[in-house]
């Protein structure tokens, strides 16, 4: 059975500009604020991983989710403002909003 579009999920890619020194702080805090979790509660998140840089550079938030919708869901709840929050003193720069993608 192929893939159909109403099956096809989106994937976001984050970049999160880590202050020098707060790299540890900034995996530690993903764990212990469970992001991830949250993000499931939101709903239509199908799963996700954060990316340390080995070589200095953004770390990199990689995303699944069953929607563009599902995406937008989570952008606009107030826990994810609650949670970027904390991690915010850990980061240097702007943030730039999530680029989404499809299989191709």
């Amino acid at each position: 059975m192929g893939e159909t579009e109403s099956s096809m999920t989106v994937v976001s890619l984050l970049r999160l500009p880590v202050r020098a020194g707060s790299e540890d702080a900034l995996v530690q805090a993903f764990a212990t604020l469970e992001i991830f979790g949250h993000s499931a509660r939101s709903g239509g998140f199908v799963g996700g991983r954060l990316l340390r840089p080995r070589e200095g550079g953004p770390f990199v938030v990689i995303a699944e989710w069953e929607s563009d919708d599902a995406y937008r869901g989570w952008l606009e709840n107030p826990v994810r403002k609650e949670l970027a929050a904390h991690i915010e003193p850990l980061l240097t720069g702007v943030v730039e909003a999530g680029q989404l993608f499809e299989d191709g």
